[in-house]
This record gives C-alpha cells, structure tokens and sequence, in this order.
C-alpha cells in the first residue's frame, strides 16, 4: 500500500463489524470475568481442596485457593469444584442447561474474543500482507489491536 492510498484508505463493512465483534467480546469478558473469578473463589474457599497426593511436597500440606491452581487438584476434587461452579452459574444466570458443563463460560468468551481478534488482524492486516499467525509476540499483536481498533471505532456506529 502506498502512502497515497494510506492517506484515503476507507475501511470496508466487513472490517467495520469484525471491529463491532471484538469490542462486543471485550465487553462480554470483562462483564464475565469478575462473576467468575468470584464463584470460583467462592467454592475454593468454601472447600479448601488439598493439592493431589501425586504434587503435593511431602513437607507441606498446601490448599489449593486459586483457579489457576485447579490442576493440583485430584480428579474427585476437581470434578466437585467444576460441578458447583457450574451450578451456581446456571443459578445466577450466567450460563442455562444447554451450557457444555465442561466448558468454562469465561474461558468460552476469551476464546471467542481471541477468535475475533484474530480475524482483525488477518482483514486489516492484509493490505500490508499481515496475517494473525505471523504476529508471534504478544506485545506485537496487542498493539496491531489496538491500532486498528482505535482506527476503525470512527466509523462505528
């Protein structure tokens, strides 16, 4: 792309609603990401799991008190804390019955942003033959994000 065709580059629709559903998928994130966190926090405490004989140190007796923790759990433990996190988000409404019971709602929605994501970066990024696989860094692919989004939010309505 040229500098001249940089300076009059209008997006297509195509690329106004990727930009729609990303920002749609952030905002079901962070509204999900807190119910979450706290139902699970809720359940952790509420159970105080130990870590699974086959990682526990055998100086210490350690409970598991974080999600990002989950994997020490034994598989008995772990089948209890994903089946109350469940059914409290079928309670609150966050998720209903048809709702894979394996699946992790937030995890579902970081999954459907990413997917978005990664269809701005390929659309926007082909006039300069950018491609989503190609952005490896993190800081390199958020910031192409940001980019584009910042430029494609004028013309959203």
């Amino acid at each position: 792309m040229t500098t001249q065709e940089m300076k009059t580059f209008k997006p297509s629709v195509e690329m106004i609603q990727i930009a729609q559903e990303v920002f749609l998928n952030m905002a079901n994130v962070e509204v999900i990401k807190p119910i979450v966190e706290r139902i699970q926090s809720q359940i952790l405490q509420k159970h105080k799991f130990k870590i699974a004989k086959k990682y526990k140190n055998q100086e210490r007796d350690e409970i598991v008190l974080s999600n990002e923790r989950t994997y020490l759990l034994n598989e008995k433990d772990f089948k209890v804390y994903l089946d109350e996190c469940r059914k409290e988000e079928i309670k609150i409404k966050l998720i209903d019955e048809s709702f894979n019971k394996d699946f992790c709602p937030l995890l579902v929605a970081e999954d459907n942003l990413r997917k978005a994501e990664h269809k701005l970066i390929n659309i926007m990024g082909k006039p300069f033959n950018i491609k989503a696989e190609n952005l490896y860094k993190t800081e390199h692919r958020r910031k192409f994000i940001d980019l584009n989004l910042k430029y494609l939010s004028q013309f959203i309505k």
